[in-house]
């Protein structure tokens, strides 16, 4: 008895990115979800105290992983979800299923 489907549908590639506008996008929101968050926590660390950075900068982190969930639950299709995928990743589906979809 076997319980592996016999037509199995192919694993789709993370999506290439064709274009600056839509290399810039990409790179935008991976950057937006990665880096932003560090650099508003040292800025409250300037402006404020370090303790206070430090929460700020665990509840921007906290908040990035929710909005790339949310992302990568707007974008992958429902059959990859189980793979792994980075920031990049999930930036460049959203970028390709969004912004620079060819018709």
């Amino acid at each position: 008895m076997r319980f592996i489907p016999d037509e199995r549908l192919p694993i789709e590639n993370t999506p290439k990115m064709e274009g600056f506008r839509c290399q810039a996008i990409a790179f935008s929101i991976f950057f937006a979800l990665t880096v932003l968050p560090l650099l508003m926590a040292i800025y409250v660390w300037y402006e404020y105290d370090w303790m206070l950075a430090v929460g700020f900068g665990l509840f921007f982190y906290l908040v990035s992983a929710i909005v790339g969930s949310k992302l990568r639950l707007m974008s992958v299709p429902a059959d990859q979800r189980e793979r792994n995928l980075s920031s990049m990743d999930i930036a460049k589906w959203y970028t390709k299923y969004h912004f620079c979809r060819s018709y």
